[in-house]
């Protein structure tokens, strides 16, 4: 990616590689996007693409739209287009509250953090060994444990130039004591034994105000859209 500017699809590219990579989902291109086989959460086929023209959202709709527990995900700023094409294809917002963030690496620091309080552990695995299969030249998860209690964790995989990260979570009985952010440095230390320059992750609205705090900014929100059918299936659940 060239200095100062931003490519939408190749930065896409990265993240997908990497979450991917992190959470061992089952991938295919389909449809003109990314895919993805969300077992652990809808059983079905998640899609992504980067800022679509009209021919092409509409190619993946018709796709997605095959199953009600599709979604597709779309990175971009035109929100209200992307939504006006959903409708038109059968579909419809189901949120726009993710943003995908990002982060010049050499702003961050790459030293591995030291816990002061001797109750805690701070532990890194490189996932899968060096000789797994991965698109990635590498993936660590690390956490904050107490006691055999997981406090904080998270997951970082390289993949080219990119470092990305995904996952990154405290223990609800344990937020604002700074564990996210140690959590994060500890990734980046390991992150950072290659060469990499940028650093990607989707962020929720909570997880937003840790990312702003340590220089990561928002590229574009993410707007999930689904077929009416799950749409409706939600609204006679509440």
């Amino acid at each position: 990616m060239t200095s100062g500017s931003i490519d939408l699809e190749e930065l896409l590219d990265a993240w997908f590689a990497g979450w991917t990579a992190l959470r061992s989902y089952t991938t295919a291109l389909n449809g003109g996007g990314h895919a993805a086989l969300r077992m652990d959460r809808s059983g079905d086929w998640e899609y992504f693409i980067a800022a679509p023209e009209r021919q092409a959202f509409a190619l993946l709709a018709a796709v997605a739209c095959q199953s009600a527990d599709r979604a597709v995900s779309v990175l971009g700023p035109d929100v209200h287009r992307y939504v006006k094409l959903a409708h038109a294809a059968g579909m419809g917002m189901l949120s726009t509250s993710e943003q995908l963030m990002m982060v010049r690496m050499e702003d961050q620091d790459n030293q591995d953090p030291f816990l002061n309080d001797p109750d805690l552990t701070l532990r890194v695995t490189r996932m899968g060994g060096r000789r797994a299969a991965s698109t990635c030249q590498a993936r660590y998860s690390a956490s904050i444990v107490q006691d055999g209690t997981v406090l904080a964790s998270g997951k970082v995989a390289v993949y080219g130039e990119y470092a990305i990260y995904d996952q990154i979570e405290t223990h609800a009985g344990h937020r604002r004591r700074g564990y996210g952010k140690i959590v994060m440095h500890s990734l980046t230390a390991h992150a950072k034994e290659f060469p990499v320059t940028t650093g990607l992750l989707l962020a929720s609205t909570d997880g937003q105000r840790l990312y702003y705090k340590m220089g990561w900014r928002s590229v574009s929100p993410v707007t999930v859209l689904v077929p009416r059918a799950q749409l409706e299936r939600t609204r006679s659940r509440q």
